[in-house]
């Protein structure tokens, strides 16, 4: 919202009171002398370089002439200086990496919360209390800011459920390059490279050491994006009946006559020209 607010507004005199006022204005419900919504909204907007402050004191969208929406602004922003590493947000990819790596779902509600700030900081840091802790307001968040940024979806109880669809098909231009085609080891190698909150990626194996490359087995998250794209004709997973490959099986891929012949992938064909659904 605020990033199209700040568009809308190119051609007039904007600073932070301002933005302040028209995002939680005066006699809005819920608002206390403490509310400060808005000022996190900016805060974090500068982090992503989504606004810059003028000389003047105005404030302004970084990209004068962006044809992305803003959703989409926002998602990239997230992909570049979030996922990338933790310095700008220390939990949002390291605790999607500890689910993802875990094969779990992530409830809604307070205890769920509790349950989740509880278990993250004993598995990852032996229960040491850690400066800026995940907790469970953070929990809440972040849970809507997956399914926001394509990294899941949620249940009609509310879970969360990790499949990084939109995710995967925001990055897989830059994991094939030039190419279509790539075997399953280079595959894998290059999408730990691009997407670190995924499978062998340096934050997945921050949030999972325990994890085995031998063992060549994919999460059922990622499982599921792939075999997803493959059915939505983005991607052509071939997966030999003789393939010693990486395994899909937590996803349970149905069998074609073609290229889903086991459970095992052995390369990956990336398909451009069809694209992939908006929302997974």
């Amino acid at each position: 919202m605020l990033l199209e607010v700040v568009r809308s507004m190119s051609g007039r005199r904007l600073d932070a009171p301002t933005i302040r006022q028209l995002l939680q204005p005066e006699g809005l419900p819920g608002r206390t002398s403490t509310s400060d919504q808005a000022g996190r909204a900016i805060t974090a907007a500068r982090e992503l370089d989504l606004i810059e402050d003028q000389a003047d004191g105005m404030i302004r969208a970084s990209r004068s002439r962006d044809h992305r929406s803003a959703r989409m602004a926002v998602v990239e922003a997230v992909d570049e200086k979030v996922l990338s590493d933790d310095k700008i947000e220390p939990w949002f990819g390291l605790f999607y990496a500890f689910l993802l790596g875990r094969d779990e779902s992530a409830a809604s509600g307070n205890e769920a919360g509790k349950h989740w700030e509880a278990r993250f900081e004993r598995e990852l840091f032996g229960g040491a209390k850690q400066n800026n802790r995940f907790n469970d307001s953070k929990y809440r968040g972040l849970r809507r800011w997956f399914r926001y940024c394509g990294l899941g979806w949620h249940d009609g109880d509310d879970r969360f459920h990790p499949n990084p669809y939109q995710r995967l098909t925001r990055k897989l231009p830059a994991i094939f390059g030039r190419g279509h085609d790539l075997s399953i080891d280079a595959f894998m190698e290059r999408l730990s490279e691009q997407c670190p909150e995924l499978d062998g990626g340096h934050l997945f194996l921050r949030a999972n050491p325990g994890w085995d490359r031998s063992a060549r087995t994919i999460s059922l998250g990622l499982s599921h994006a792939l075999v997803d794209l493959h059915l939505d004709g983005a991607l052509v997973l071939n997966c030999p009946l003789d393939s010693d490959g990486w395994s899909i099986a937590k996803a349970a891929p149905p069998r074609d006559k073609d290229y889903l012949k086991s459970d095992l992938a052995s390369s990956v064909c990336y398909i451009p020209v069809n694209g992939a659904r908006a929302s997974g």
